[in-house]
């Protein structure tokens, strides 16, 4: 497994994907601003509170093993997700990325086996 199923179960994602700026600003207010490329893409990626431990168990002990020192190929399907494919043209309906996992959230176990996360997943396309 991988971090594919983060992707493929989530209940929002969102993706950075904004040129990293330098821009200065005088004492007159007058703003000088130049682009400094286009960065890696970053995705906040946040799973549902609810499922059942026992149908996630694998997939989450698959995915702390990768932990944040692994990169894994992960494709992002925007037939998944319609409210987004819009901003998509729509020969590039699938985009294939290699990330590393930033920010791992904790997860719990509460009511019956039910399992929910402390916030959401970080990854930085590499």
């Amino acid at each position: 497994m991988s971090f594919q199923w983060i992707f493929n179960t989530a209940t929002t994602m969102s993706i950075n994907r904004l040129d990293t700026v330098a821009s200065t600003q005088s004492r007159n207010g007058t703003v000088k601003a130049v682009s400094r490329g286009t960065p890696k893409k970053i995705f906040t990626v946040r799973l549902p509170d609810g499922p059942k431990w026992s149908d996630l168990k694998t997939d989450i002990e698959s995915a702390e093993a990768l932990d944040r020192h692994t990169t894994d190929n992960i494709s992002i399907l925007y037939s998944r997700i319609p409210y987004y494919y819009g901003n998509v043209d729509p020969g590039d309906a699938e985009e294939d990325y290699t990330v590393i996992c930033v920010d791992f959230p904790q997860w719990e176990l509460f009511g019956f086996d039910q399992v929910r996360w402390s916030g959401p997943f970080v990854f930085v396309e590499v």
